[in-house]
């Protein structure tokens, strides 16, 4: 299976028509802040994450970025062109 782990960069990089950004980190996370253009649909939820659209690449994050790396197994399972980011929201918060 091809990469599918993103650095902040290529994560950021993303073409917002195309892509739909996810925040899997549950809610005692989320409210120190987020990616602005992220959906909050937490791990605990994972049914809903088969709601999205299978048209769009999904980009996945979390706190650290091992959870979305599982999440992210499970998406292609399912078929999304799914990718995450690595470090997660921390590694965000470091480079911006």
């Amino acid at each position: 299976m091809a990469d599918r782990t993103l650095s902040v960069r290529e994560f950021l990089e993303g073409n917002r028509e195309e892509t739909i950004y996810v925040d899997i980190r549950e809610e005692e996370h989320v409210r120190f802040g987020t990616i602005a253009e992220a959906k909050h649909i937490p791990a605990s939820r994972m049914q809903e994450l088969y709601q999205l659209p299978k048209d769009k690449k999904i980009y996945v994050f979390c706190q650290k970025g091992e959870i979305s790396a599982e999440i992210v197994e499970v998406l292609l399972d399912a078929g999304y062109d799914a990718y995450h980011l690595e470090g997660g929201y921390l590694a965000y918060l470091a480079t911006i």
